[in-house]
């Protein structure tokens, strides 16, 4: 196997480390301490405020200072085969942080806190009377090995702060956190507040960290108050734990228990790995770029200062008739406040959005379509790009390793999809090729990009039945051609982007984009008016092309219905695999009717002190109906303003629910298959990342956006690692969804760069 026509690999340069340092150095910014007090005085308001709100747990936690009572309590767990933990650090990074101590709990026993890390608020040195963290990892090895359940709070993080700072590697029984999305995934998966919410707490507010510390690490918080704080988060993780499993089994619930135990839980360990692997930032690549985007911007600039002295006597006149004008010298085309007054006051320009009569968002300056607003626009861009990304990445790049080292929140987003932060590796720009490009595979090794080809259009087919669908699907059909020829009655080819002898043919383009548009549009319940707005015709024009194509296959429009309609009746949809969507406002009335505070029905009777539990208190029947049937009768919110006015003369609040209605009857087909296929891409990654011949080939998970996983593995083996995680990927799907799936592969040496091709 030979590699060919491939450009030569940017190697590791020595220099890239001195390079982060350099970034880091000058771009960094150091905080300055909350409220202007010393550690020593904030440490003391904190120590107080602990006593007042946990002095009550005192005699109820216990802290563990010695190897003695450290391995007897490790040794209670493994009888018990179970047991709860957490951790304490010095910050939110597992690789870089400081263990500040571990948090146990095993029923019959207290919870307990073990300090590891603590240091001296005043002095800085290590506290005495701390258990080594050797015995800590010895115990935690000996768990693994009598496959202890672990019970944990958002698993992940203490997995990942116990192999970096500890050295031992646990899994995870059962996660709370990630238990809490899959029974409701409308609410805070904070432990406090679930806790509070579903056990029999003492607590009488949620106190979290940021609340009780004020951002002081904790390993200079005192164990003798930090304990009170920390015992506690086992306890509460047990006790959540056995109120989760109460619902979340095969018995009650299982769809969700399917997914909590054969996707959620599986995926800990996958993203665990991905976060530790990372992804290397070629830093003197990025500084080669910020100083290209510095000029540029300075050329945007200059730009809009060059158009500005068009308009120098309109400025001045407009300062000479208003002395206390908010405009600097010369005018900051980075101020808002400053760019409005430029527009709308001197310029005499109006806002294309009534309600925001004086916006210079993106879109109120892309309508107004002066040069000057293009030039802003412009500048915003670059501005954006190299805060956010250029001149950002390298500062926050591991030190040790030159990688990017993000988060991935499992949980990230009601429909199951898998979000990033810190930095949102998922938002780099995709239309700015240069950007990718920072980010390359280690020396040796080439990055694999592997994405599923119309992933939610096949996951559309499978879920709506469409035979038709189905049918182009398996033969291989290009299906936005296939269905544009269906719609418009011309030949497939004549549909396609590209004619069979390879010329253009944008007649075939036009009309293959405007079906790819209208089914994106369907799974995101866009409108004929967004659909026509997106394709440049007019809405008439979008909703023939709309009607057409639910004319050509029946099957999705009642598929559509039927989801809607499920989730009227039960408050929820469900995907493939059977995680639920909960949408409650489904099932609300369209108006809800009650009185005002202060007014009573009018046949509320005031003397009536004998029965005053059977007078009336909620609106009658037959003023709601009175009231629906008007509402019925109109449509624009001006009609049924006057209405709810009438209804308000009389003490009568009406409130109307079609808005709230209308927002969840549009995510009901977007949750389906958006949580179909996200569901369809962590089974994906739970098989790659298991996989014996891709380990032995060397390769790594990287990244997730999406339907799109990236992958490094030594050069050499490049190829066939790429088919391997092809052939996984579509594997994940055979299960549950009949339309064959199908993936792209590509090889690269940086992310979006020119592809390498192997004989």
């Amino acid at each position: 196997m030979g590699l060919l026509k491939s450009m030569p690999p940017r190697s590791t340069r020595q220099s890239d480390l001195d390079a982060i340092a350099r970034a880091k150095n000058s771009r960094t910014v150091a905080s300055p301490v909350r409220g202007g007090k010393s550690v020593y005085d904030r440490i003391s308001s904190i120590s107080t405020l602990v006593e007042s709100k946990l002095s009550k747990y005192k005699e109820l936690y216990g802290v563990l200072r010695d190897e003695e009572s450290v391995r007897a309590y490790f040794k209670q767990i493994r009888e018990y085969n179970s047991g709860a933990l957490d951790t304490e650090a010095s910050s939110l990074d597992p690789i870089t942080c400081t263990i500040a101590g571990i948090c146990l709990y095993v029923p019959r026993s207290k919870p307990v806190y073990i300090p590891l890390n603590h240091v001296s608020h005043i002095t800085g040195a290590p506290v005495n009377n701390q258990v080594d963290i050797s015995v800590v990892r010895e115990e935690l090895e000996l768990c693994e090995q009598a496959n202890v359940k672990w019970i944990m709070h958002n698993a992940k993080y203490d997995i990942r702060v116990i192999r970096h700072q500890v050295g031992a590697n646990i899994s995870c029984y059962w996660d709370t956190m990630l238990a809490a999305r899959c029974l409701n995934e409308n609410e805070s998966a904070g432990l406090k507040y679930l806790h509070m919410k579903y056990c029999d707490s003492k607590d009488s507010e949620a106190l979290t960290y940021e609340k009780l510390f004020e951002g002081i690490p904790f390993t200079q918080i005192p164990i003798n108050v930090g304990y009170l704080y920390a015992a506690g988060d086992p306890l509460k993780t047990w006790e959540l734990y056995e109120f989760q499993k109460q619902y979340l089994n095969r018995h009650r619930l299982p769809g969700p228990n399917y997914v909590f135990r054969e996707i959620e839980m599986p995926c800990i360990e996958v993203l665990a790995s991905m976060e530790d692997n990372g992804i290397r930032l070629d830093v003197e690549f990025a500084n080669s770029l910020s100083v290209k985007y510095h000029e540029l911007l300075e050329q945007h600039k200059q730009r809009f200062y060059d158009t500005l002295s068009m308009y120098s006597d309109k400025i001045e006149y407009y300062k000479s008739k208003n002395p206390n004008h908010k405009l600097s010298d010369p005018i900051s085309i980075s101020s808002p406040t400053q760019i409005a007054i430029l527009l709308y006051d001197i310029l005499g320009l109006k806002s294309p959005d009534k309600n925001k009569p004086r916006g210079t968002g993106e879109d109120i300056l892309l309508a107004l379509d002066v040069p000057l607003s293009k030039i802003i626009l412009d500048y915003r861009e670059t501005e954006k790009l190299l805060s956010t990304y250029i001149d950002k990445m390298p500062t926050i790049v591991n030190p040790k390793d030159g990688k990017i080292h993000c988060n991935f929140n499992q949980g990230g987003t009601v429909t199951g999809r898998i979000s990033s932060s810190e930095p949102n590796m998922q938002n780099i720009p995709s239309k700015n090729k240069e950007i990718r490009k920072m980010f390359t595979a280690s020396e040796g090794h080439v990055l694999i990009s592997c994405d599923f080809s119309q992933q939610e259009p096949r996951t559309l087919a499978h879920m709506s039945g469409d035979e038709n669908l189905i049918q182009a699907y398996k033969d291989g059909k290009d299906i936005y051609a296939w269905i544009a020829s269906s719609i418009y009655k011309v030949p497939y080819e004549e549909c396609k982007e590209f004619r069979p002898d390879g010329t253009k043919n944008p007649e075939g383009k036009q009309r293959r984009d405007s079906v790819k548009s209208i089914i994106l549009g369907i799974m995101y319940s866009r409108g004929a008016k967004a659909i026509g707005e997106q394709l440049g015709i007019s809405t008439k024009d979008a909703q023939t092309i709309v009607d057409k194509f639910f004319n050509s296959f029946p099957k999705v429009q009642k598929f559509i219905d039927e989801t809607q309609d499920k989730a009227r009746r039960l408050g929820y949809v469900e995907t493939a695999w059977g995680r639920k969507r909960r949408l409650p406002e489904m099932q609300l009335p369209p108006y809800e009717f009650q009185y005002l505070e202060g007014a009573v029905p009018e046949n509320f009777d005031p003397l009536n002190f004998d029965n005053v539990s059977s007078q009336p208190l909620e609106v009658d029947r037959a003023t709601q109906k009175y009231y629906i049937s008007k509402l019925n009768k109109v449509w624009s919110a001006k009609d049924k303003a006057v209405i709810k006015e009438e209804a308000r003369q009389r003490g009568i609040l009406i409130i109307d629910n079609g808005g709230k209605i209308a927002d969840a009857s549009r995510q009901c087909v977007n949750s389906v298959i958006q949580g179909t296929s996200a569901d369809m891409t962590k089974l994906a990654m739970i098989s790659i990342h298991n996989d014996k011949k891709l380990r032995e080939w060397g390769c790594k998970l990287l990244l997730q956006v999406h339907d799109e996983l990236i992958v490094e593995a030594p050069e050499e083996n490049a190829k066939k690692v790429a088919e391997r995680v092809s052939e996984l990927m579509i594997s994940a799907a055979k299960s549950k969804i009949s339309v064959p799936m199908k993936c792209d592969a590509e090889i690269t040496r940086v992310w979006y760069g020119d592809p390498l091709h192997f004989d």
